[in-house]
């Protein structure tokens, strides 16, 4: 989903204009590495406009330190305009939050909300402001930046990188719908960000023989994520020869390279410390669901759940109708079928009387040769058989007709986000 038309003034938020964009990122630079993802958003948006945002800081910004970005992210599940959000504020001025919690025009509080990886602290605050509202869901990951990319040139390499039947190669565009069916949050980025991601920015996979074993790409927010491999290509080592190529693109191209990772998710940990990365901090990437629209959306499922019945309900009466119909029409072709024969059983008795009557006067019968009987005869005989020719052949109709009148009425695992 593009970004909405924009509105320039909210409650407590003002539109940033492009030109103040620079003086944003230089804000936000003075808060690294808390504010790497933010920062990160805003400078590919400005070098490479990947996908369209609208920042907004307060009204009485900077001394009031908060901005926001929407959307947050480039897919909304609700299908709602301002469903997502990206917020930053320093760790010690979280009181700012207020701003955001208390912000009605940009944003509607009553429906749900999406805010895509926040520092720990700006969570903890939000739950707190969000209490008696609703429920939220929380996926933690944990910030892993490479602060000095040299290091990975001390990285050993694995065996296989001698192998001229392992490559790391640019992605293209047509590896985009893959990749994008097995990304876990593909129900909040959309296939189009994916297409856009592999044609702008750094994006790599492994390749065996020409055929795709792993792969990973920079987001629009800067992180390295998607990295998978296919169960087959494990345990291989493409995963450090695939981040350490990235790293590189990434670095070349002017960003920070950084990844999240999920606490629980170790071995990218490893993977990602033998690089050099070290972790930061926690993130937390959070769904608001007020307690008002889960009970609207209880409502529509029970009325959707009405109509679907009502729908069987009523393609089972106009079955058992079309099936009476049916019944009907195939009872009077067999009635139908029965008149026929008992008429052509008739007309076949009327036509046997009328080919073997005798002459009525005995004077021209003894007038006649006994060879003229005898060539009335045979004609006879063959009149007969030619009737019985007939009758048989328009039988074999009948039947053939009622048998077709009858059918008639037939019918990953994810090493790193």
């Amino acid at each position: 989903m593009e970004c909405p038309e924009a509105m320039e003034r909210g409650r407590n938020f003002r539109l940033l204009s492009e030109e103040e964009l620079p003086r944003l990122l230089d804000f936000l630079a003075g808060y690294l590495p808390e504010s790497l993802k933010f920062h990160q958003t805003l400078l590919t948006y400005m070098h490479d406009r990947v996908w369209d945002f609208n920042f907004y800081v307060a009204n009485n910004w900077p001394e009031d330190a908060i901005c926001l970005h929407f959307p947050g992210m480039t897919l909304s599940p609700h299908g709602l305009l301002f469903e997502s959000v990206g917020v930053f504020c320093p760790n010690d001025r979280l009181e700012l939050l207020t701003l955001l919690r208390n912000e009605d025009v940009l944003i509607d509080w009553s429906k749900p909300l999406y805010i895509n990886f926040i520092h720990y602290a700006l969570a903890e605050e939000l739950t707190r402001l969000y209490e008696g509202i609703g429920t939220i869901e929380r996926v933690a990951g944990d910030v892993y930046m490479c602060a000095d990319p040299n290091n990975l040139n001390c990285v050993e390499e694995a065996d296989e990188d001698a192998d001229p039947d392992i490559q790391v190669q640019p992605l293209k565009a047509e590896h985009a719908e893959g990749i994008y069916e097995l990304y876990p949050a593909n129900d909040m980025e959309c296939h189009e960000v994916f297409l856009r991601l592999i044609r702008i920015l750094p994006a790599a996979g492994v390749f065996v023989k020409g055929s795709l074993a792993a792969w990973m790409v920079q987001s629009y927010y800067g992180a390295m994520f998607s990295m998978q491999t296919k169960p087959e290509y494990r345990r291989k080592g493409y995963g450090t020869k695939l981040a350490r190529y990235l790293t590189k693109k990434v670095v070349d191209k002017g960003y920070q390279p950084f990844v999240v990772i999920r606490p629980e998710n170790d071995a990218s940990q490893s993977l990602y410390r033998k690089l050099g990365f070290k972790r930061l901090y926690q993130t937390v990437r959070m769904s608001f669901m007020p307690s008002t629209w889960q009970d609207e959306e209880t409502k529509m499922n029970r009325v959707l759940r009405e109509n679907l019945e009502n729908a069987v309900r009523q393609l089972t009466i106009e079955q058992k109708v079309a099936d009476a119909f049916r019944n009907e029409e195939m009872i009077s072709i067999k009635e139908e079928t029965i008149e026929d024969k008992e008429q052509m059983s008739e007309c076949l008795n009327e036509t046997g009387n009328l080919l073997v009557e005798e002459p009525e006067e005995g004077s021209e019968e003894d007038e006649n040769p006994l060879g003229e009987e005898t060539e009335e005869r045979i004609i006879v005989t063959e009149l007969s058989v030619e009737g019985n020719v007939e009758v048989e052949s328009a039988g074999n109709t009948a039947e053939t007709a009622n048998g077709s009148n009858q059918d008639d009425g037939g019918t990953n695992t994810g090493d790193a986000e």
